[in-house]
């Protein structure tokens, strides 16, 4: 490496303060988080019961590696990713726990899904047949998950119609039938009824199986696991409770999952502003008296949303500052009123300093969106340290 090559990516600081190469700005992801959470699940569904981490999405922008070791270390029994690319990913870092994924490829990733040892949902017979075709030339038998759609009308086969893709999986000689599933579309809501219904939709497939197949039966996303027993079934799949957020303000105090992700940073800039002076693009914000003005080298380029701009906080010194002025692509700003401020600062954009704290689920309120939607935001561009590796 020359003296001006720079590591893609660095998993941790090069000094004790949390400095960097690059920007002063990181992600800190707490494995011991990851591991508490899926030992939560384990106690929720009891023995007998099967637990899928689900890491797509680089681990809902926490690191799908990291976090997918750490969960199959506290006893995670699956692993699911949306892509073949992410399982592919997964299996090239030397993780050999079954992936599944969780949505049907195109039929030309039937190779990729064989060769690296993946198990496939599937919806049509299309796919089936690609999948098929390929284990024969390899001498190898492919996984199936059959999709059933009880209702979210996004994907999946048609509860009318799932037995007799079953029975034309059963006559092709290099397919397996390995699962069969569901996907709820408001398991949330302890308050809707459709749950149930999409729940009883789907025992009505399966009480028309043939005896001879014997498949993983699982529905439970996060907030099924954790509000309707009924649903754990053979296996629960867990994404957003296994980074310790809640899938539902009803899950709020009744279980004990830790927030595994911090967004952090050091100012790059300080200086004092009078009263009545703009700030960043298009002078969104005067300055209302004398303040100090702290650059945050982070901004809607690393996923820190424009939408942010003067009305999120920060924390510093434990304290809330509000961002000034427009976010921008690398910076932004935010008003720290007349308290003396230093570049080495720490600086919190989501989680806890001192006694206070901001959560993803505060951000998403801000912007009318969901927790899922703020730390997926987050892109690579923004190093991550892993602790309790």
């Amino acid at each position: 490496m020359s003296d001006f090559e720079l590591e893609p990516l660095i998993e941790k600081p090069v000094d004790e303060r949390g400095s960097f190469y690059r920007r002063p700005a990181w992600v800190e992801v707490d494995l011991d988080a990851i591991r508490n959470n899926v030992r939560v699940v384990r106690r929720e569904i009891g023995d007998g019961v099967m637990v899928m981490a689900v890491v797509k999405a680089d681990g809902y922008g926490h690191g799908a590696l990291p976090v997918a070791r750490a969960a199959v270390e506290a006893g995670a029994d699956w692993l699911g990713v949306a892509l073949t690319e992410e399982g592919i990913e997964l299996r090239k870092d030397g993780v050999d726990a079954p992936v599944l994924i969780l949505a049907e490829p195109p039929p030309s990733a039937a190779a990729q899904i064989i060769e690296y040892d993946l198990s496939a949902t599937v919806c049509s017979y299309e796919f089936i047949e690609a999948l098929d075709k390929e284990a024969a030339r390899r001498g190898k038998v492919a996984r199936l998950h059959l999709k059933i759609d009880t209702g979210m009308n996004r994907t999946g086969v048609p509860a009318s119609s799932a037995i007799d893709l079953v029975k034309a999986v059963q006559m092709l000689p290099n397919t397996r039938l390995e699962g069969m599933f569901t996907h709820f579309a408001k398991a949330e809501d302890p308050a809707s009824d459709l749950t149930d219904l999409q729940m009883d939709r789907f025992e009505g497939v399966l009480s028309l199986l043939p005896k001879e197949i014997d498949p993983i039966i699982h529905a439970a996303n996060s907030a099924a696991t954790f509000l309707s027993p009924r649903t754990h079934l053979d296996m629960v799949r867990v994404g957003i409770s296994l980074y310790g957020l809640h899938p539902s303000p009803a899950t709020f105090g009744r279980i004990d999952i830790q927030p595994a992700l911090s967004l952090k940073a050091r100012a790059s800039f300080i200086k004092e502003l009078a009263p009545g002076e703009g700030v960043s693009y298009g002078h969104t914000r005067l300055t209302e008296k004398p303040t100090t003005i702290i650059t945050i080298p982070m901004g809607y380029g690393d996923g820190y949303t424009r939408r942010f701009s003067n009305i999120a906080d920060v924390l510093i010194g434990g304290r809330r500052c509000r961002i000034i002025g427009n976010v921008c692509m690398d910076q932004f700003m935010v008003e720290g009123g007349q308290d003396e401020y230093f570049p080495e600062d720490e600086i919190v954009l989501i989680g806890r300093q001192g006694d206070e704290r901001i959560t993803a689920d505060e951000l998403a309120d801000l912007l009318g969106t969901i927790n899922y939607e703020i730390v997926c935001m987050i892109n690579k561009r923004v190093p991550r340290i892993y602790l309790n590796k």
